[in-house]
């Protein structure tokens, strides 16, 4: 099944991907003092974004996604905490 630009479903969904990743990433070089949990948090919005998008189709278990998934709640237990601390 072809889609746009000639492209099947799956080549597609990895092209944007690609694309939503080098975007984030060349927005958040320009702001300078940019942490890596910024990166991360920023990373699986896009992959979860583009997942859905595309619902791509999926031999086994998600790792990518659960990995980004953790880590992105260790993130976030680790800022509630720090307020909370506070």
């Amino acid at each position: 099944m072809r889609c746009l630009l000639g492209l099947d479903k799956h080549k597609l969904y990895v092209v944007s991907l690609a694309a939503a990743l080098m975007v984030v990433v060349v927005w958040l070089s320009l702001f300078p003092g940019t942490t890596l949990d910024v990166y991360v948090s920023l990373f699986a919005a896009c992959y979860i974004a583009v997942s859905a998008l595309f619902r791509p189709r999926r031999r086994g278990f998600d790792v990518v996604g659960a990995a980004l998934v953790l880590s992105f709640c260790y993130i976030v237990a680790v800022k509630v905490m720090e307020i909370l601390v506070k």
